[in-house]
Order: C-alpha cells, then sequence, then structure tokens
C-alpha cells in the first residue's frame, strides 16, 4: 500500500470527521480531546480507552493475557484485551472478538468492531450488517461499524452502508460513508452516490462522493485495491510477517497525523 496514498485518505476525511463527532465521542472516554479537532478514519480505528499497541512475540501468551483482561468487570480493561488483539496471528483471536461485539458497554463493543476492521475480518460482516441496521444501536457506534465495513471491503457491506447513508442528517457520517463506499467498491452504490454528488448540502461530502465513483469506476485506487494488490504479490507470505508489515504501515501513517 502506498503510505502516500494512505495519508491522502486520511486527509481527505479530516474535513468531515471534525469537532461534532470528537465531542460526542469523548463521553466514550476514549477519543481525541479538543486539542485535536480533526480525525482522520483511521483515528477512528483507534478509538477507546487507555488503547495500548503491545505486540506480544508469543500468540499463545497473547491471547492467554487478552482473556485474562476481557473478562475483567471493568470495560477499559477489557478494551485493552482486545486491543493487544490486533496484529496477533492465532485462530482464536476472531472468537474473543466476536465476544466483544456483543459486549454491555458500547466502548469494548467500538474496539471489537474497530480491531476486526482492521484485520479485515470478513467474517464479521454479517454481524456488523446487522448492528448497522438496528435502530437502538448508538450513534457512534455505527459510525465506527461504516469505517470498519469500509476498511473490510466486503460487497456485503454496501447495502446497509446505503441504508445508513439515505437515512442520516449528519455530515460527518454521510462523508464516512460515502468513503467506505467507494473503499468497498460495489457498483450497487452508484446511483446514491451520483445523487449524493448532485445534491449533498456538504462540498467535501460531494467531493468525497465524486472520488468514490472513480474508485468503483477504477479510475482511482482505493485503499482496499491496493491491499489486494499486496495481498497477490505476497501469497506466500505468512500471515504472522503480513501482520507485522501492516503494523509498520500503521505506525509510519500514524506518525504522520495529527
Amino acid at each position: 500500500m502506498s503510505l502516500a496514498r494512505s495519508l491522502f485518505a486520511g486527509a481527505a476525511l479530516l474535513a468531515v470527521l471534525g469537532a461534532p463527532l470528537c465531542a460526542r465521542a469523548q463521553t466514550l472516554g476514549g477519543l481525541p480531546g479538543p486539542a485535536n479537532q480533526m480525525m482522520p478514519l483511521s483515528a477512528l480505528e483507534q478509538a477507546g480507552p487507555d488503547t495500548v499497541h503491545k505486540h506480544a512475540k508469543d500468540a499463545a501468551d497473547a491471547i492467554r493475557n487478552a482473556k485474562r483482561k476481557y473478562n475483567d468487570a471493568d470495560p477499559r480493561v477489557r478494551v485493552q484485551g482486545l486491543e493487544s488483539l490486533r496484529y496477533v496471528d492465532s485462530p482464536e483471536v476472531n472468537s474473543i472478538l466476536f465476544r466483544g461485539l456483543s459486549d454491555p458497554d458500547v466502548r469494548v463493543r467500538i474496539k471489537a468492531i474497530d480491531v476486526l476492521g482492521a484485520r479485515g475480518t470478513t467474517d464479521a460482516v454479517p454481524q456488523m450488517t446487522q448492528d448497522l441496521y438496528l435502530r437502538d444501536t448508538p450513534a457512534i457506534e455505527k459510525l465506527h461499524l461504516v469505517a470498519a465495513l469500509g476498511r473490510i471491503g466486503d460487497a456485503r457491506g454496501a447495502l446497509p452502508i446505503i441504508d445508513f447513508l439515505k437515512n442520516t442528517d449528519d455530515k460527518d457520517s454521510r462523508g464516512t460513508a460515502v468513503f467506505a463506499l467507494g473503499e468497498i467498491g460495489n457498483p450497487v452504490a452508484n446511483d446514491i452516490l451520483m445523487q449524493t454528488v448532485s445534491s449533498d448540502p456538504s462540498p467535501m461530502v460531494r467531493k468525497l462522493s465524486r472520488e468514490a465513483l472513480e474508485k468503483i469506476d477504477g479510475e482511482l485506487p482505493s485503499h482496499r485495491s491496493e491491499e489486494e494488490q499486496l495481498a497477490k504479490e505476497k501469497q506466500l507470505v505468512p500471515t504472522d510477517q503480513k501482520l507485522s508489515k501492516l503494523r509498520q504501515m500503521d505506525e509510519q501513517i500514524h506518525a504522520h497525523e495529527y
């Protein structure tokens, strides 16, 4: 994945994921405070209290530690346990993260959503899309679901995001939705994106919609298409090495963010 293009994607969302979202998210104890009024998509994926990046050398130790933390009564500790699984290569990881999707605390659910999205876990798409449709899902959680579905890039995520886009009056949410539709690349989104280009009151949302259409038509590379190309080129690379490379790229991107 091109670092420059990744930074461009993050910068594009800086203008739509702004202060109102940060203000709402502060009540969850995890997103940037007033000093950081703009927040790219990657910042959404890092949301949660006491976020840490501890990458255990031994997967078994990491899994054991994550299970211990997830059984803690404090949701902040459970968040830490889920975050610690971000780059762990083990078949047990998904079962722990899937438990997080149904956690009673919204902060824990958001962390599970973000980590599954960052890992590109397609098995999580059915539950994510179902939660996105539910009326009682909190607005901030829906925003993270949209971002994660865009990161995963599975075509099944397009329709629920389209429904979300049609039913939200918040320009930050619309910006995230059209960006995610571009990353998914499903042509079923073309009609709603063209409507958004022509009628959305926000110039930035219209701009992101045009770019999403270009991604779907193949004129502008998407984050997902670059990841797929990288996967084709490195099919023989072990999964743990792939996750290590992903971690390095994420760290490079975060080093350039505000």
